[in-house]
């Protein structure tokens, strides 16, 4: 009986390690010496994109490598997680010259009141942000347009509307018709400029975000 109580416990360590390294998203687990207790190998892997080598279980989380940076936001991090307090953090690394995003998560393990490690799990979302910032720079365009169109435009709108009332359509060879004439052409020409203007930022917006 020892023997299969001892081959299942094996045996079910072996499919939880399985499971948690068929995953791309990083885990890990480590106690308040900042030592790796756990990991699977898609941390060992994401790690080194920040300090330049891979960490395994053993290894101190904070192993300096190549980048102060990730030593002190990780640290920090770390430090609030083992005051008690779960939480979610974005950073940056860079991956053959491309920025990407990984939205990582600390959540620290409590046994007795008292904590004793802290379990994370990191997951890409370099396409969530770059959709989200394609989103804000589409606002930023259509932002433009409408201040084209309710600004720009409805200047000369006015402009024209005004003078076109000073016509004299009783007298049409009134010599101050003539100068209204020209303000209006004037005018109408200033308006086309900017109706160019709107529309090829349109067709611009159009082309770099694929609207149909």
């Amino acid at each position: 009986m020892h023997n299969i109580l001892l081959s299942q416990v094996v045996n079910d360590e072996h499919n939880l390690r399985t499971l948690v390294n068929n995953t791309d998203d990083p885990i890990w687990l480590i106690d308040t010496q900042y030592t790796i207790l756990e990991c699977n190998s898609s941390f060992s892997n994401w790690v080194a994109h920040f300090i330049g080598t891979p960490l395994a279980k053993g290894d101190n989380v904070l192993y300096n490598g190549i980048n102060q940076l990730y030593l002190d936001k990780f640290a920090m991090c770390y430090q609030l997680a083992f005051s008690g307090k779960s939480f979610t953090a974005v950073e940056d690394f860079n991956i053959a010259g491309h920025i990407h995003y990984a939205r990582i998560i600390f959540n620290p393990v409590i046994q007795d009141g008292v904590v004793v490690a802290v379990s994370c799990y990191a997951r890409d979302i370099t396409e969530h942000r770059k959709h989200l910032n394609q989103i804000e720079q589409q606002n930023k365009a259509l932002r433009q347009i409408a201040f084209l169109e309710s600004h720009k435009i409805r200047g000369p709108i006015a402009t024209i509307l005004g003078l076109g009332q000073f016509l004299n359509t009783q007298n049409p060879a009134d010599p101050a018709n003539l100068e209204i004439i020209e303000g209006i052409i004037h005018t109408s020409t200033d308006l086309d400029i900017i109706i160019h203007e709107v529309v090829h930022l349109i067709n611009s917006v159009e082309k770099e975000f694929g609207i149909q």
